[in-house]
């Protein structure tokens, strides 16, 4: 069996589709680097006008570069550091996994008839960070990401495109977990069975996951 996680909301415990469960890693942006917090989200993260898209959700489609970005943006801010540094600070504190859903991620890879993956919408460079530096790759197969995709998460063509590189049967119907609704739609629109992923409860009474694990 197939089984993907989300990063975002699920593996990691910061950014969440419900308000209410976010834990914001910019909080202290200020305070430790000078940055403004509000005018960084309205320079990277809100669309320039109404009908356009944010500089980093071009970013997590692949079309743009962050690194490049943050060189023209954080300038304009008061930030006089470096942009690796940025970064290193924006990754590391964006990193606070779930350590109750990696539990579960850890006693799924004992399973011989599982193989783990995450699809998740990111950049290429916090995937990189994500993988490598973070150490996901020690539980996971595979990353499957937007910007290396080259496509939104919540189009149904992300999907397609997994299926195609993985030669995923129609009736196979990988199981996946991810916390936006809209995503988990465009998901089921290609044969996924994917799940709303809220807290850790969501995973232990999924009945196809308790199944491989009580085996």
């Amino acid at each position: 069996m197939k089984i993907f996680f989300d990063i975002d909301g699920v593996i990691i415990d910061g950014w969440h589709a419900r308000p209410e469960r976010r834990k914001p890693w910019d909080v202290a942006i200020e305070r430790d680097i000078g940055v403004n917090r509000e005018a960084f989200r309205r320079a990277l993260f809100v669309p320039p006008r109404t009908g356009t898209e944010s500089m980093m959700h071009k970013c997590t489609r692949g079309v743009g570069d962050v690194k490049e970005i943050l060189r023209g943006i954080l300038p304009t801010l008061g930030y006089c550091g470096s942009v690796d540094t940025f970064m290193e600070y924006w990754f590391m504190k964006d990193s606070n996994v779930n350590q109750d859903v990696l539990k579960i991620v850890k006693r799924l890879g004992q399973c011989e008839t599982v193989t783990l993956y995450l699809a998740t919408s990111q950049e290429h460079f916090r995937a990189a960070y994500l993988w490598n530096v973070l150490g996901l790759k020690a539980f996971f197969t595979d990353i499957f990401y937007s910007a290396r995709l080259g496509v939104s998460k919540d189009d149904p063509k992300f999907f397609t495109k997994i299926n195609s590189q993985l030669e995923i049967a129609p009736l196979e119907r990988p199981l996946f977990f991810d916390d936006r609704a809209k995503v988990v739609t465009a998901a089921r629109a290609t044969g996924w069975d994917a799940h709303i992923f809220d807290t850790v409860a969501d995973l232990s009474r999924n009945p196809r996951l308790t199944a491989v694990l009580d085996d």
